[in-house]
């Protein structure tokens, strides 16, 4: 899949990793709108560094009732090890936690824990914990959020606020496309037939789920901004067109 501008947060990803490798573990936070492409843009990283390093994921889900340190039993089932036994068994969670630190500490690792901002006290707790005892491991831990849904009362907040603090933290922002990005991006996909709007946004939907997951919100914000300040016969033009299908399939499946 294609990524279009984001080669400067690949280079800081890059650059976290090298640190971690040579024992200076590094935490990135990376923050961004729903549907901007945070997840492409890690499943890249980690794929590129396939070879050299070994990657775990995590995520937090959006339940009225979420697992206490749910993604850390996700990471737990790829490790198949001691975390996995003392989280089975119920442990104290600071036993759980030094365990986890430790099995950072052996081989080069990306941790990655997606949509904190969903995240369960006990997982905000990990993090802060990781967060004041990564630099001595051989981790990068990658965290990833919206900040559209972060409000100033959000506990995860208070986390942000204390990993700031550490020299070993990175913060990276995806921004939405630019205009320019968006269009050739649905310039590569095929023309939409004249059918009902439905229709066509289920066809983009099946032939370009990627493509809807990193663009979307570009779509709205850049529709938003400069659609109707467009010419007439700009706005109705088959890319143009295109892209707000696009965003009405994205909005369809949240």
């Amino acid at each position: 899949m294609e990524l279009l501008e984001r080669d400067a947060p690949l280079r800081e990803l890059d650059v976290a990793l090298k640190d971690a490798a040579a024992g200076e573990g590094r935490m990135a936070l990376i923050r961004g709108e729903a549907g901007i492409g945070k997840t492409s843009l890690v499943e890249r990283f980690t794929h590129e560094h396939r070879p050299t390093a070994r990657a775990l994921w995590g995520a937090c889900d959006s339940l009225f009732t979420p697992r206490p340190l749910g993604p850390l039993h996700d990471i737990a089932a790829q490790t198949q090890g001691d975390l996995l036994a003392r989280l089975t068994s119920e442990s104290n969670r600071t036993a759980i936690f030094s365990i986890f630190l430790s099995e950072l500490q052996h081989e080069t690792t990306i941790v990655v824990i997606e949509d904190v901002h969903w995240a369960d006290e006990a997982t905000l707790d990990l993090l802060k914990y990781l967060g004041r005892r990564i630099q001595r491991t051989r981790a990068l831990l990658i965290a990833t959020y919206r900040d559209d849904e972060t409000g100033p009362q959000h506990p995860l907040r208070l986390v942000l606020g204390d990993l700031a603090t550490s020299t070993a933290t990175r913060r990276l922002t995806l921004s939405p496309l630019s205009v320019d990005a968006v269009r050739t991006l649905v310039a590569k996909r095929p023309a939409l037939p004249n059918t009902a709007p439905a229709a066509s946004a289920a066809r983009m939907q099946r032939s370009a789920p990627s493509l809807k997951k990193s663009a979307a919100r570009s779509v709205r914000s850049i529709f938003r901004r400069r659609a109707f300040g467009w010419p007439a016969r700009t706005r109705g033009t088959p890319a143009l067109k295109a892209g707000c299908l696009l965003y009405v399939s994205a909005r369809s499946k949240g």
